[in-house]
């Protein structure tokens, strides 16, 4: 054989030899980080605690996503600064990133490597997976790839991203179950303060303090309703309680000192009120928007609670303050909505028939409606405006967009058709509370 063909066959071997090498050493390194990783598990490590491991062991950095991969934790290895990403990492997601990368996941059900887009919230290139059991997804890991990295080093950190996912499942699992079982104890507990069924304020605040409850913390109810708006089926209520799940684990995050119970069909959560819960109510709204678009969601924000045997009293605004919101708020709105912001609705609400609204605005507007039916006119607005403004004239005509001396006119009209004197403030009264009850409804 000649020289030139042992020198090739040799460099064969060779570039054999180096593959082998290279495989073993992936197979090493993934074996090395299930067993450290899945004896931190064992050990009741949390998910803070194996995302720094995992940074430590592959030299990376790690976040942990939730569903709509926004950060839960995060951790970069020391020394970070030798590598590209050390100065200039970005992770601010934007609703087109999420949306592509989160139908492409549910599509593929694996790990995947996903470009930087600067444009889009997200200036590094990373592999992403979910971490799943079953069908049920629990968040998404993600892992900042090496730009400059080969083609066996990209599969390596898919097969990184991949085990490690799974580890992650069995400690977020743990953690629920975990949660699940301290959260039926306090929902008791928080449910009988919801409902009074302790009036003596000592042992109200006994109870209270199981749950984390500070006794020198003024606190609000808020609650959350969620609804399809179709009727309702079998798997809507499965729905609802993922959502609504999904919501007491956002107010935990965002409102320190808080602590919910999800209902059958609602989420109650006692807000500190160092923590405006009507910001809370509307945050709620948004992540509830980006999970079931479709889905409409109200929230009801009670008053402000300063004894644990408050809690209850709170709880019942909240509770008037949504149904109240639902009743005579426009339906095709999302919308957070304060007990104290109610005005007039809090006795409109205790009209139990509808039928007795219905003839009170007939008796008051009837007239000017059906004017207006008959001759496509805006007598009604024009009147609801005008008492918007205090019976300013002038602020009146900007608000409509008309000349001053066409709302006069209009105004001359409004009180010869309807038998109402604007100058009477008994009169002004009876349109006002009409016009409530009206525009509540959808009528103006």
């Amino acid at each position: 054989m000649s020289s030139s063909g042992d020198a090739s066959e040799l460099a064969v071997l060779h570039a054999t030899l180096g593959t082998v090498q290279a495989q073993n050493a992936a197979l090493r390194q993934l074996v090395a980080i299930h067993d450290r990783l899945g004896a931190l598990v064992l050990h009741g490590a949390d998910v803070a605690a194996i995302t720094r491991m995992l940074a430590e062991l592959i030299g990376r950095r790690v976040l942990l996503l939730d569903e709509l991969l926004q950060v839960v934790t995060e951790s970069a290895p020391a020394g970070l600064g030798r590598h590209a990403d050390a100065g200039s990492f970005s992770w601010a997601p934007r609703e087109g990133y999420a949306r592509a990368v989160l139908a492409t996941l549910a599509r593929e059900r694996r790990p995947l490597r996903v470009p930087p887009m600067a444009d889009f919230g997200v200036n590094a290139s990373c592999v992403l997976a979910p971490v799943a059991v079953g069908d049920a997804i629990l968040g998404y890991l993600a892992i900042l790839a090496e730009i400059d990295a080969g083609g066996g080093r990209e599969d390596l950190e898919l097969q990184i991203v991949q085990h490690a996912a799974t580890v992650y499942a069995l400690s977020m699992m743990r953690e629920r179950m975990a949660a699940e079982v301290a959260r039926q104890l306090k929902d008791e507990v928080f449910e009988g303060l919801l409902l009074g069924r302790t009036q003596d304020e000592q042992v109200a605040r006994e109870r209270a303090m199981r749950l984390g409850y500070k006794p020198e913390v003024s606190y609000r109810v808020l609650v959350i309703d969620a609804s399809s708006g179709v009727e309702d089926r079998p798997e809507t209520g499965g729905q609802r309680r993922r959502l609504l799940e999904s919501l007491a684990e956002l107010s935990a995050r965002h409102a320190a000192g808080s602590f919910a119970t999800v209902r059958d069909d609602e989420l109650v959560v006692l807000v500190p009120e160092s923590e405006p819960a009507t910001g809370l109510g509307r945050l709620a709204v948004q992540r509830a928007a980006a999970l079931l678009p479709a889905w409409r969601v109200t929230v009801g924000v009670g008053g402000v609670c300063p004894s644990a045997s408050a809690i209850a009293r709170s709880y019942a605004q909240a509770r008037r303050a949504l149904e109240t919101a639902e009743r005579f708020g426009n339906h095709h709105q999302r919308d957070v909505v304060a007990f104290e912001d109610l005005g007039v609705y809090r006795l409109l609400f205790h009209v139990s028939d509808p039928a007795q609204l219905s003839a009170f605005t007939g008796q008051v507007l009837g007239p000017l409606l059906q004017y207006d039916q008959r001759h496509n006119g805006d007598l009604v607005r024009t009147l609801a405006a005008f008492l918007d403004r205090n019976g300013n004239l002038q602020a009146t005509a900007r608000e409509l967009n008309l000349h001053v001396n066409s709302v006069a006119y209009r105004m001359q009209r409004v009180q010869a058709i309807s038998g109402l004197d604007v100058a009477d403030a008994e009169d002004r009264l009876l349109a006002q509370v009409a016009l409530k009850i009206l525009s509540g409804v959808g009528g103006v």
